[in-house]
This record gives structure tokens, sequence and C-alpha cells, in this order.
């Protein structure tokens, strides 16, 4: 790891920990106290909070935003146009869809799969191994258990707490 200084599009000077072979895409701003891990790509136009941590190998696409203080765990895929909140925790080898928004102090697990344009609320718990279609919305404060699966265009009330080893909605 080493402190590399990145100039950001708004010209600001900014010292940020990287990895080897990290590749960040033109344009795209990177907060102070950021720690990208070796073998990552941050894409075009992205921009990436204050002390925000990246593991290794992840790849976050164009035009994604990652709010402060986020942490993504190795092996993790986020979306062009993406958007996660600040104080989110995303899990090792997961996949959040482009246009998908992930609200603030939500937990994702590891191995679990946001689809394309879901919406998942503030204050949300998504276990390990779960799948979660696209163009879903999980209201905040809800709770998914590990290993569930939540289909294509289903809703997911606030407050909710889905059993683990549960499918549900049509395209489930």
């Amino acid at each position: 790891m080493k402190t590399i200084t990145h100039t950001n599009p708004n010209g600001k000077i900014v010292l940020v920990n990287v990895g080897e072979n990290v590749t960040i895409g033109e344009d795209s701003y990177i907060g102070e106290n950021v720690t990208i891990g070796p073998y990552s790509t941050i894409g075009e136009h992205a921009t990436i909070g204050e002390d925000s941590y990246i593991g290794e190998n992840v790849t976050i696409g164009e035009h994604a935003t990652i709010g402060e203080n986020v942490t993504i765990g190795s092996y993790s895929n986020i979306g062009e146009h993406a958007n996660i909140g600040r104080n989110v925790n995303i899990g090792r080898s997961s996949y959040i869809g482009s246009y998908s928004n992930i609200g603030s102090y939500s937990n994702i697990g590891n191995n679990a799969t946001v689809g394309e344009h879901a919406t998942i609320d503030r204050d949300t718990t998504i276990g390990e191994y779960v799948t979660i279609g696209e163009y879903v919305t999980i209201g905040e404060h809800a709770t998914i258990g590990e290993h569930a699966n939540i289909g294509r265009n289903a809703t997911v009330g606030e407050h909710a707490t889905i059993d683990r080893d549960t499918t549900i909605g049509p395209d489930a």
C-alpha cells in the first residue's frame, strides 16, 4: 500500500492510500483518507467519499457514487450509476447492480446480489447469499435473512423481516 496524491476534478489535492495496479478513471472524485485495495478499478466520473475503504479486486462503475465512511469488501462489483449512501458496509464478493440505490447505514452481507434499478432504503440489513432482483424496493429498517431470494419488481415494506431461505416475488 502506498500513499499517492490525487487531484479531484475541482482541483483539490488529497492523499489516497492505494494498492498495486489500481486504476482510477478520468474525472473521478476521491475524498480524503480513502484506501483502495490492490487490483481495484474506479470508473470514470465516479465519486468515493471521505474515509471509505475499498477492498482488493473491487470494480466500481462509471458515474457511481460511494458515500462517506463506506466499506466495500474485496471482489465486489458496484455497477455504473449506482448510489451507495454513507456509513454502508458491503460484504465480500457482493454485486450491486447499475442504477441501484443503497440507503445510508445499511449492511449488505457477503456474496449478496442486488439487481439493477433496485432501491434499498436506509438502516436495512441484507444477509449473506441473498439475491435481490431488478426493480425491487426494500423499505427502511428491513431485515432480509441469509439465502433469501426477492424476485423482480417485489416490494418489501419498512421494518419487515424476511426469514432466511425465503423466496418472494413472481420472478424469484
